[in-house]
């Protein structure tokens, strides 16, 4: 399963995105902007912590072999709830349905949806790649 991340939009210390899933558009995301992921592709792990059951690494995903060596908990990004830009945690991809720059709704249904998508990749053994891009018409608010 292949997961892009297309980001549209910078507000104040937020970055806003679409997350698309094999092409189809499942939810949109907010990111901060200090802690963003740099444009690239990323492999999803499994995490042991209930509360945030996968995060992304950076991972060279042709050879499966990790190109982080700093592999501590603060390294992880997770998706996560959450309504906007004060809403979120640390290394946090929030997701839900973009209202405006910078503030998100729906946030609990859209995360329940994308990780019972991405449980079932796991269960099937199927791996799940997070590709993060810029949108060309990329809007950078002050």
């Amino acid at each position: 399963m292949e997961i892009v991340i297309d980001r549209f939009g910078s507000y104040h210390h937020a970055v806003s995105g679409r997350l698309l899933i094999d092409g189809q558009h499942v939810c949109d995301t907010l990111e901060e902007d200090v802690h963003c992921l740099p444009e690239g592709e990323y492999a999803l792990q499994r995490n042991s912590k209930l509360a945030l059951p996968y995060y992304i690494r950076l991972a060279d995903v042709d050879s499966g072999v990790d190109s982080c060596v700093d592999s501590r908990v603060n390294s992880r990004v997770s998706f996560s709830r959450g309504n906007g830009i004060h809403g979120w945690r640390n290394h946090c991809i929030i997701v839900g349905e973009c209202l405006h720059l910078g503030f998100l709704i729906h946030s609990e249904e859209c995360y329940d949806l994308l990780i019972a998508r991405i449980r079932m990749q796991f269960v099937r053994h199927h791996a799940v790649v997070v590709k993060i891009s810029r949108s060309p018409d990329f809007l950078e608010v002050a």
